[in-house]
């Protein structure tokens, strides 16, 4: 009974005392880790939860909120280092479509934390039922066929398309269209195409899917009676120009189209027309020229009646050797000599045959430059001085002269 009542009449003062402890370790633990309050500039980005399958959200959805905490330093540093710590999302459980605004919910791994502002504060957003309805799909031809040429009748892998997405959009569709183009088309095609989902007006409708989203598209291509692709031979008389040589002919277009009234007579002709002769004689450079095809009896060409040929032409090139050039000097001292050893040198020269053909020790000058040299023993290179910009010098034997100068 004496502990009893001892316990009893000193109870007041013991939790007097545990109280004063606690304020006096609070005290000393914010002393040594202070609470501060951070706004986080890096945007947390929200998380979608609770999502019905058969609805889908449109229109532009808040999906990043920036978010400002309240917590001691230590755990603002954490925080600071690993932002993946902070996460946001909001529920959709139960909600049907329409419009809703609902506010984010902020979770952190870190604790003590305390979140004292959030921007935005509410997200509106937009709930559609997702829809799927069956349209036909519409192949257009652009372009045209070279003449002579037919298109069969086209075969498409499927005949519709299913329509899949928010309600508002899929009601819009009113066909899946692919376009596909014949330009030029001599063979049969056979192209995947890619469709897109119009409305009655011709105007793409976005934010849905199509399946299949491309189409395979099948065109036979037949050429008609009497038509025939033949290719142009290029028909030459003469010789280019002594020193050049030919790098390549060619006929623009290669090929041609042809017709005759008798089917027979087309099918049964060379695959090749020929040009009237082209007059290559005394030629040194690259040019073109129009010419006629020579065409057989009853033969038309269809469209242009010349081609137009590319005649490419170069320089053969060598190489050559010239013995013996003098080395002149220029700018020598007044009152001074010079003694040069070697006082010749040899070139080695490279360039178009025709301009080697006629170069001669005349056309090269060979100078050795003393300006400002004094008296005494130089070892120089010498300048060499070609006739023509289109002859390469190659090297220069020796490549320096040693120079004795004296008065």
């Amino acid at each position: 009974m004496k502990t009893l009542r001892w316990i009893v009449k000193f109870l007041p003062t013991l939790f007097t005392a545990l109280i004063l402890a606690i304020i006096v370790w609070v005290s000393a633990v914010s002393s040594a880790d202070p609470n501060e309050e951070r706004e986080y500039s890096t945007p947390i980005p929200v998380t979608v939860l609770g999502l019905d399958p058969d609805l889908v959200i449109t229109g532009q959805l808040e999906d990043e909120i920036k978010v400002t905490i309240r917590a001691p330093r230590s755990i603002q540093e954490r925080l600071a280092t690993n932002p993946n710590a902070i996460h946001a999302f909001i529920n959709l459980s139960g909600l049907k479509a329409g419009e809703h605004t609902l506010e984010p919910q902020i979770a952190i791994d870190f604790s003590p934390t305390r979140v004292t502002a959030f921007s935005p504060s509410e997200i509106t957003l937009k709930l559609e039922n997702i829809l799927n309805k069956e349209v036909p799909v519409e192949i257009r031809q652009t372009g045209s066929l070279p003449i002579g040429y037919e298109a069969g009748e086209m075969i498409v892998s499927h005949s519709t398309a299913v329509v899949i997405g928010p309600e508002s959009q899929v009601v819009k569709v009113d066909r899946a269209v692919a376009s596909i183009d014949l330009t030029n088309a001599i063979t049969n095609i056979s192209r995947q195409v890619e469709l897109k989902a119009l409305d009655s007006r011709g105007v793409i409708v976005g934010g849905i899917n199509l399946t299949p989203p491309q189409v395979n598209v099948e065109i036979p291509i037949t050429q008609l009676g009497g038509y025939r692709n033949v290719f142009v031979k290029i028909v030459t008389t003469g010789q280019i120009a002594q020193g050049f040589y030919l790098t390549g002919i060619l006929a623009d277009p290669p090929t041609i189209t042809i017709y005759s009234t008798d089917p027979e007579l087309a099918a049964n002709m060379p695959a090749f027309i020929e040009t009237i002769p082209l007059n290559l004689n005394g030629a040194n450079e690259s040019f073109e020229k129009e010419v006629s095809l020579n065409l057989p009896e009853g033969i038309v060409v269809v469209g242009d009646q010349q081609v137009r040929i590319q005649v490419s032409i170069a320089a053969i090139q060598s190489s050559l050797l010239l013995t013996g050039i003098p080395v002149e000097v220029v700018n020598l001292g007044q009152g001074l000599k010079a003694k040069l050893s070697p006082d010749r040198v040899d070139i080695y020269v490279s360039g178009p045959l025709y301009l080697l053909d006629k170069l001669n020790a005349a056309d090269i000058i060979v100078r050795l430059d003393l300006a400002n040299k004094t008296p005494g023993t130089y070892q120089l290179i010498p300048t060499v001085t070609l006739a023509d910009d289109a002859i390469n010098l190659d090297s220069i034997l020796p490549a320096s002269i040693e120079v004795v100068i004296s008065r």
